[in-house]
């Protein structure tokens, strides 16, 4: 199974993905570099998860 979903938001710089949330998230600029997720489910749970200064979003992944 194809995984489905990252997480994203905007900055300053434009588009930024996460690739890691395990105790500080880090972030970056290009999509092929961010943690997939199986679904959109899973994506939108992790990014609700963030703090609110974070505030992010699920988006379907590219192939």
């Amino acid at each position: 199974m194809a995984f489905a979903a990252v997480v994203a938001r905007t900055s300053a710089q434009g588009m930024e993905y996460l690739v890691r949330d395990t105790g500080r998230a880090e972030w970056a600029v290009s999509a092929q570099a961010a943690a997939r997720y199986q679904t959109l489910r899973d994506a939108t749970r992790a990014a609700l998860r963030l703090p609110s200064a974070l505030r992010a979003f699920a988006l379907p992944a590219e192939n």
